[in-house]
């Protein structure tokens, strides 16, 4: 990871910066060496060639090495492969199909109004609808999330000390002795008592016969 970003930076640095200033030194200090022009035109034009070719071989493995070393072999002054590519590949094949090449870019040209129009339009059909349903889906998730803030904020406002309101309790009940208990029933002499007491009242003692 760390070695693919050097590399990346280095290609900043080496094969598109430098080129460049290099370029701009010689348009504005040197404008009449057909030359160096000549030269820098090539390279640019390589270099356009192997980004469009890019996407085809950028698979390779150390692709971004391959491509530094490479631009830095275009410009370098005291290998130049500028001139040795451009006349050795470039040239020959663009001349070969420059016919149907110019052909085919003037059919672009002429039509390219119509193409930027079409895209447009599809563009702006598309986001309109992009945008249509993203705003559905926010409008559809808003109960949600308003439930969820709310049970949340509950949450947040419940304190462990909190008190708890605690319910009447009943009121108390009147024992009274059903005899089903026998923990509650008086215990036997009183019993005995009660009984005397009831029947002594109504019932007459007999007479004690002495005979």
């Amino acid at each position: 990871m760390l070695g693919e970003l050097i590399s990346k930076i280095l290609l900043v640095l080496f094969g598109y910066a430098m080129p460049a200033f290099e370029c701009f030194k010689t348009l504005e200090t040197r404008p009449d060496d057909a030359t160096m022009l000549r030269f820098w035109c090539q390279y640019w034009i390589i270099v356009s060639m192997v980004i469009a070719c890019e996407s085809f071989v950028s698979w390779m493995p150390m692709y971004g090495e391959i491509k530094l070393a490479f631009f830095v072999y275009l410009w370098y002054p005291k290998t130049k492969g500028s001139d040795v590519v451009y006349d050795s590949f470039i040239r020959p094949t663009v001349m070969q199909y420059e016919p149907n090449i110019e052909q085919r870019l003037e059919h672009l040209r002429a039509n390219s109004g119509q193409l930027i129009a079409f895209y447009i339009k599809n563009f702006a059909d598309k986001g309109t609808a992009f945008f249509m349903d993203f705003l559905r889906y926010v409008v559809s998730e808003r109960p949600e999330a308003s439930n969820s803030e709310q049970q949340r904020s509950s949450w947040s406002s419940w304190t462990p000390f909190a008190s708890r309101r605690r319910e009447p309790s009943p009121p108390p009940r009147e024992r009274r002795f059903s005899g089903s208990d026998p923990d509650d029933a008086p215990p036997p002499p009183a019993i005995a008592d009660v009984l005397r007491a009831s029947l002594g009242g109504a019932m007459p003692r007999r007479p004690h016969n002495n005979n």
